[in-house]
C-alpha cells in the first residue's frame, strides 16, 4: 500500500497507474499534490509513511514518560497537533478532490484483489442478480451517503481548527478537546480507584474547585450489567453534578468553553452526523435483511438520545440551584453560520448573556477588553484588549 500511494508525492512514478486508487483518482490527486502548496494530495503517503517514525520513536517516549502529563503531552505534541494542523489545511481538499473522481473508482485494480483474495462471499444473497465488484462499486460510488459525509467533515473541522477564543494567543479547539479528554481520563481514573500518576505540585486545569466536582460515584453503575444502565441514567447523573453550585466555574472551562459551544450550537453539523448514520445503517440493513427491524429501532433510540443530548447542552440551566452555563460559540455565530445565529435556541439567562456578548462585541470595535479582562481572554472578541485578541 505505501509504494502504491506514495507514487503521488515521487515525480518519477506520478504517471503510473495506481492499484488503490485507479488512474482518475491517481491523477486527481497528483494535481492536488502538485499544484497546492500545501501538497495535500500526498497526505495518504505520508500518513503510512510517517506511521513508521510513530511506532519507533513515540512509542519509545511514551514507555518512559513517568507522568501523565509527560504522557499526554508527548501524544499531543507528536501525533494530535501534527495531524490536526495537516487535517486543518488539507481534509477540504482532499475531499473535494474525491468527490470529484470517486466516479471512476471502478477502475482500481483493488477491486479485483479483494474479490479474489479478500475472503469476501462473491455468492452472497444480497448482491441479487449483480456481480460482485459491480455491488460494491455502486455502494462506494452512489449509495455511501459523500453529501452528508462533507458536511459532516467541513463542519467538524471548521469547528476544531477555529481560534479559542476563551484562550489568549492562537491555541485551536482541538487542542481544548484533547485537554478536555484527558482531564477526563484522570477524573474518571481517580473515582474509580485509581491513581493518577501526576507531580505533586502540578496544578488541575481549569479554576480551582472542591474536590467532589472532580470524582464520581460510580458505585452504583458498577453493580449493574452494562445492557441495563440506560441513557437516562447517565444523563441525570451529569446533570446532577454540573447542577453542584460550587462546581459551575470548573465545569464551564472544561466541557462548556466556545469550542464546545461552537459544536453543541452548529445545526449543520448534528444533522450531517444524523443523515450520515442514517445513509449508513441503510447499506447494512440491505445486506443484513434479517436485521432490519432491529437495526431500525436501534438508529432511532440513538437519534432520540443524540437530539436530547444536544437540546440539553444548548441551554444546560438547573432549576433548583440556578446555576447556568455561557454556551456561546468561539466566533459567535460565524462557524456555524452567521452572527445573526449565535443566540438560537438559548432561553432565560443564557439568552441574556449572548444578548449581552453580541451587543459588546458591536460596541467594543476602538480596543475593549471583552468578557473576562484581564483574566481568562474573554469571549467578547470586539477589540484588541488584554482580555484576547480580536476575532
Amino acid at each position: 500500500a505505501k509504494n502504491d500511494l506514495c507514487k503521488i508525492n515521487n515525480e518519477q512514478f506520478q504517471s503510473q497507474n495506481s492499484v488503490i486508487l485507479g488512474k482518475t483518482c491517481k491523477k486527481a490527486f497528483v494535481k492536488l499534490y502538485n499544484e497546492e502548496p500545501d501538497r495535500c494530495g500526498g497526505m495518504f503517503c505520508n500518513v503510512v509513511t510517517n506511521a513508521e517514525t510513530f511506532l519507533n520513536d513515540t512509542m519509545r517516549a511514551l514507555i518512559a514518560a513517568q507522568y501523565d502529563k509527560d504522557f499526554f503531552d508527548i501524544i499531543e505534541e507528536n501525533v494530535v497537533a501534527p495531524a490536526m494542523e495537516y487535517s486543518c489545511k488539507c481534509s477540504g481538499k482532499m475531499m473535494d478532490a474525491w468527490m470529484g473522481c470517486k466516479n471512476k473508482i471502478g477502475e482500481a485494480d483493488i477491486w479485483y484483489t479483494l474479490m479474489n483474495f479478500g475472503g469476501f462471499d462473491t455468492s452472497a444473497d444480497y448482491l441479487g442478480e449483480v456481480d460482485w465488484k459491480t455491488y460494491w462499486v455502486d455502494v462506494v460510488v452512489n449509495r455511501v451517503p459523500w453529501d452528508d459525509i462533507e458536511i459532516m467533515i467541513e463542519r467538524t473541522m471548521a469547528n476544531l481548527c477555529q481560534r479559542d477564543t476563551d484562550m489568549k494567543g492562537d491555541s485551536k479547539c482541538y487542542s481544548y478537546f484533547y485537554k478536555t479528554f484527558t482531564t477526563l481520563y484522570q477524573w474518571y481514573l481517580k473515582s474509580s480507584g485509581g491513581n493518577p500518576a501526576v507531580k505533586k505540585n502540578e496544578r488541575s486545569r481549569g479554576p480551582s474547585a472542591p474536590d467532589h466536582c472532580s470524582t464520581y460515584d460510580f458505585s452504583e453503575f458498577m453493580e449493574m450489567e452494562a445492557a441495563d444502565i440506560s441513557f437516562a441514567d447517565i444523563k441525570d447523573a451529569v446533570v446532577d453534578k454540573f447542577c453542584v453550585e460550587d462546581c459551575e466555574n470548573l465545569y464551564q472551562a472544561t466541557f462548556l468553553g466556545c469550542c464546545t459551544a461552537s459544536m453543541i450550537q452548529d445545526t449543520d453539523l448534528e444533522q450531517a452526523v444524523m443523515d450520515t448514520a442514517e445513509g449508513i445503517a441503510e447499506i447494512y440493513v440491505d445486506i443484513y435483511p434479517e436485521e432490519e427491524e432491529e437495526a431500525e429501532a436501534g438508529i432511532t433510540e440513538y437519534f432520540e438520545y443524540y437530539r436530547e443530548a444536544m437540546n440539553m447542552l444548548r441551554n444546560p440551566t438547573c432549576e433548583d440551584t440556578g446555576v447556568s452555563y455561557d454556551v456561546t460559540p468561539c466566533t459567535e455565530g460565524d462557524s456555524a453560520g452567521g452572527d445573526e445565529d449565535a443566540c438560537a435556541g438559548l432561553s432565560g439567562k443564557q439568552l441574556k448573556i449572548c444578548t449581552r456578548k453580541k451587543s459588546k462585541k458591536g460596541g467594543d470595535k476602538k480596543g475593549g477588553k471583552g468578557k473576562g479582562g484581564k483574566g481568562k481572554g474573554g469571549k467578547g472578541k470586539g477589540g484588541k484588549g488584554k482580555g484576547g485578541k480580536g476575532g
